[in-house]
């Protein structure tokens, strides 16, 4: 005999009923006392009306219901999504009258195809309420799918659809949210959890399902829901507290902040990459007319980003101050973060209609999710000091960190959130003074007892207009060997065919379609290509792989830092200009210049004589180059004496020194703690072998290189290889779980180490590209084999390196060699020994090299061999000091080298004396007198500008409207000139 219950009333219902509006079928499994995980009865009926439902599977009682039915110990019926639910052969009323189908639902999990909650008729003929993912929706065989609202998963939910007078409307929570147009046909079906087809089977539990018909237009959603409307109106009252609460600390004093009336909306006057702009960074808020929401901007004169604050925060504004130009062009969260393996959204605002451009008319209809974190309160300090730095080394001297405000907001969970009650997400703005320039990071406090696990993150989420997607730079200071390349690129001329993007670290910048902007017209694929796909104009920043970080009260996370330079203009070099720029403010440690000498030997009188050579000319750096180099990690007493002894010797004479090593990358150092490699599971790298440095090799190498620096004295970390990308699949490393984590791990080491040499005022030329994390120099351009060209060759290659290599570097960021012997060869063409038989060819590379501003590493086993030689080089190494503060400025692109006619470098800075440096070459073999056209505008001067040849003499030139200079030169063959430009 089957089991049958009967769903008695007994005060069940949630809501009241009026005579016009009458309950046809009402189901309530809230029966008190039963066991969870109890089998459900194999047939229900109904605490109202008739209709028997039989079961399908093994329904199962479960100890849980809305609100403070829970607390009565009612319970639901758990459907376990794969067998379980009810179903009758009938359905209930008509399909165009008065009615309203209602069900307290709580789902599962958010994830899976569609799952049916209750269907009266089904889906061609009726109304089914479901959930499809992210979403409950309901289907009417009349108008298809309409969205109800956002799933949350654990959360109880009341979902509704009404018909009123042959208008269909969808509700949530008691909330009307959208409309439908209703069925003409009602098919002869009733099921909970489980479509007619016995298909689509629900996963979660379900509290109670009512039916009812009502007199047109006598159906009261605030009075007639199956709702408790005390505990509603008091969640309201709560929300509104909570929105004042927020408005309020918004509007109290704090560092930079200012109350106003209206945004400001100014453009600016100045051009920022020739003028100082020295307004202040500010918080601007909007005083509130409601005191419910709010909208401030964080603002500096040359870029403004808006955010509106209502139920939620949103960025509903990001502008470039210099064009107007606006970039933002719809509501996007704040970040996006997966915690033990869900994806919550940190602030933001939905229900945007139209995600191709956003009207100000909108924002009060934006509404907040469920299952995003909720600003909580916004507070403003001084920008944080990203490692430790001292200007030293003939750097700029400038403010660090830089001037300017940081902005912090903080984000906790909504009461829905129950998985991550304990999680505090705050997101991070710093806005600088006098560039169009914001830096943005997140972090994640666990303050919980239980661990949890940042699988991934996305630390921007920005919907950006098409056309300013290429007026916008964007990186981060997670950055290694290729992180800013293309995988299509020369940077991956040392690998057999595509790496996959983990492999070597690809960028944090991601420029994607936005899935839910979906009006842009589109175009053929050949069209797309020539406008280089304008609809990838969803901006996310976010690691290649990772972070899988385990977070706990004791290990809070800070993620990498994203820096966004808005550009007013698609000129090459101005955007290239404005890039530098970046670099020099917010790494000033690239502006530290010194002259360096480099040797390939360990012996005491060779390295002396070669140190009394360079204090001589006034050089400031030694280099111990490879090979053999220094190893940083022998604490061989003798070797340590010797270098101490060295490293002494170079200080009393004003050189500091440091010596080569092939530190990581490509080499390995042991089967226990080198990588390995993701596919084979072997001991690999992609760039030969490497060590892993997330491995216990970390902890005795680098304690071992503090302690030789610290013994020695050596000032300079002139290491080959840094930390270039490799993951590492192993899962006996200390200081990594596994593949997931192995790039964050690693990489954080490489910086931790790299912020520890700055604090200890250590010079950093390393290859890669650590620059926002402290590295000083890179190469300028690198082919080792170009080392071993003739002195011929290396003089217009090494012209065109520096043209190519200045684009996104200032000069100090870029090393070049000049090489008085061969690299890997003795062959005598190579070298410039004797130097005193090729002194003409030595001082044409070296004023080169020293015109340029790079950084200058002279190699050899001697600086001159007689009086001559050590005059010609003393002579322009006391020039480029002279001119050090022109020379080490920007590099304006004139025209990359050719050798067919003259070329020349030309330095601007308009915030010096000295605005401009003009060196100009002469490659061939004729004399040439020709007028240049020069472009000044980069030095700031207007009209007019002061020349001073090489001979002392100054003549005042006119400059054309764009501010050229028409120039009249003349050089002999293989010969250089230089121009000092003044105001």
């Amino acid at each position: 005999m089957k089991n049958i219950i009967v769903l008695v009333l007994c005060g069940l219902i949630s809501g009241s009923t009026h005579a016009k509006v009458k309950p046809i079928v009402h189901y309530n499994f809230g029966k008190a006392g039963n066991v969870t995980y109890a089998v459900a009865p194999e047939e229900v009926t109904p605490v109202k009306g008739t209709g028997s439902l039989s079961s399908v599977g093994r329904p199962l009682f479960y100890a849980d219901a809305p609100s403070d039915k829970a607390a009565k110990g009612q319970g639901s019926i758990l459907f376990g999504g794969k067998e379980d639910g009810y179903i009758a052969s009938s359905s209930f009323g008509s399909a165009t009258g008065n009615q309203v189908l209602e069900v307290w639902v709580k789902a599962r999990g958010t994830k899976g195809d569609r799952q049916v909650v209750v269907a009266n008729g089904n889906d061609k003929a009726g109304y089914t309420i479901a959930q499809q993912g992210q979403n409950w929706i309901l289907v009417s065989g009349g108008s298809g799918v309409v969205k109800i609202g956002e799933v949350v998963k654990g959360q109880w939910t009341h979902l509704a659809a009404i018909v009123d007078n042959g208008q269909g409307s969808v509700w949530m929570n008691g909330k009307k949210i959208e409309t439908f147009r209703p069925t003409k046909e009602l098919t002869n079906n009733f099921s909970i959890a489980v479509s007619d087809e016995e298909k689509d089977f629900f996963h979660g539990e379900i509290y109670e399902i009512r039916y009812s018909t009502f007199t047109k237009g006598e159906f009261k959603p605030e009075a007639d829901f199956l709702l408790n409307y005390k505990v509603l109106k008091q969640k309201d009252e709560n929300r509104k507290a909570e929105r004042k609460a927020l408005v309020n600390q918004l509007q109290t004093p704090g560092l930079g902040k200012e109350i106003v009336t209206d945004l400001s909306e100014e453009l600016q006057s100045k051009d920022w990459l020739i003028q100082a702009v020295e307004e202040p960074c500010r918080l601007l808020v909007k005083k509130s007319e409601n005191g419910m929401s709010s909208m401030f901007q964080l603002n500096n004169g040359l870029v403004s980003r808006t955010f509106y604050v209502a139920d939620n925060m949103a960025c509903v504004g990001y502008k470039n101050l210099s064009n107007g130009a606006e970039y933002l062009r719809a509501v996007k969260p704040e970040a996006r973060v997966c915690l033990d393996s869900v994806w919550y959204e940190v602030g933001g605002l939905k229900e945007q209609p139209e995600m191709s451009y956003l009207l100000n008319s909108w924002y009060p209809q934006l509404e907040a999710s469920q299952q995003a974190f909720t600003l909580q309160k916004v507070e403003t300090g001084l920008p944080l000091k990203r490692y430790p730095w001292t200007p030293k080394y003939n750097s700029i001297t400038t403010d660090w960190p830089a001037k300017g405000l940081r902005v912090e907001m903080t984000f906790v969970p909504t009461t829905g959130m129950s998985d991550v009650k304990d999680v505090e997400v705050r997101v991070n703005y710093e806005l600088y003074q006098g560039m169009p320039v914001m830096a943005k990071w997140i972090e994640v406090v666990n303050k919980g007892e239980k661990q949890m696990l940042l699988n991934d993150m996305e630390c921007e989420v920005l919907a950006v207009n098409q056309d300013q997607v290429e007026r916008m730079h964007v990186e981060s200071d997670f950055s290694f060997a290729l992180v800013n390349a293309d995988m299509q690129g020369s940077a991956l001329m040392h690998y057999n065919g595509t790496p996959k993007a983990y492999h070597v670290g690809g960028s944090t910048t991601k420029w994607t379609v936005d899935k839910e902007y979906n009006t842009w017209a589109s175009h053929n694929q050949a069209e797309d290509r020539f406008l280089n796909f304008p609809h990838h104009c969803l901006l996310l920043s976010k690691l290649p792989m990772g972070p899988y970080t385990k977070i706990s009260k004791e290990q809070p996370f800070k993620s990498f830092v994203t820096f966004e330079l808005l550009q007013d203009n698609d000129d090459r070099e101005r955007k290239a200009l404005g890039h530098r720029r970046l670099y020099k403010k917010l790494a000033p440690q690239v502006t530290e210049s010194l002259i360096s000498g480099g040797i390939t030997s360990h012996d005491e009188n060779k390295l002396k004589t070669f140190i009394d050579q360079m204090a001589e000319l006034g050089m400031e750096r030694l280099d111990i180059m490879a090979w053999p180099g220094i190893s940083h990690d022998n604490l061989d007493s003798a070797y340590v004496q010797h270098w101490r002894k060295i490293a002494a010797y170079a200080k009393e004479r004003g050189i500091i020194m440091g010596g080569y090593e092939l530190q990581i990358a490509s080499r390995g150092r042991g089967k226990e703690v080198d990588c390995v490699h993701p596919e084979t599971g072997k001991q690999g790298s992609l760039f030969g072998q490497s060590v892993c440095i997330a491995s216990e090799w970390k902890d005795s190498y680098y304690n071992n290189m503090w302690e030789f620096y610290d013994r020695t004295g050596l000032k300079s970390y002139n290491m080959d290889g840094p930390y270039h990308g490799d993951p590492c699949a192993s899962t006996e490393h200390p200081y990594h779980t596994g593949l997931k984590d192995s790039q964050w791990q690693q990489w954080k080491t490489q910086v931790e180490v790299l912020h520890e040499l700055q604090r200890r005022n250590i010079f950093i030329p390393i290859p890669d590209w650590y620059f926002l994390n402290g590295q000083c120099a890179t190469g300028m351009g690198y082919r080792e084999a170009s080392a071993n060209l003739t002195p011929q060759q290396q003089l217009l290659l090494g012209r065109q390196y520096i043209y190519d290599g200045t684009w996104h570097k200032i000069p100090t960021m870029g090393w070049m060699t000049l090489q008085l012997v061969g690299f890997y060869t003795n062959d005598p063409r190579v070298g410039l020994e004797p130097l005193c038989e090729n002194i003409d060819r030595y001082e044409q590379q070296l004023i080169q090299f020293l015109a340029s501003g790079c950084m200058l590493t002279i190699r050899g086993n001697r600086l001159y061999d007689t009086p001559e030689t050590k005059a010609m080089v003393l002579k322009w190494i006391n020039w480029f000091k002279k001119y050090r503060d022109i020379l080490t400025s920007d590099i304006i692109h004139v025209s990359r080298p050719t050798g067919r006619d003259l070329d020349c470098m030309m330095h601007a800075n308009p915030f010096i004396d000295h605005k401009g440096m003009i060196v100009v070459f002469n490659p061939t073999e004729s004399d040439i007198t020709k007028e240049m056209k020069l472009p000044l505008y980069y030095t700031g001067l207007k009209g007019k500008a002061s020349v001073v040849t090489e001979d002392g003499i100054k003549k005042t030139y006119q400059l054309n409207s764009k501010e050229e200079l028409v120039l009249p030169v003349t050089v002999k063959a293989g010969g250089t000139v230089w121009f000092l430009i003044e105001e």
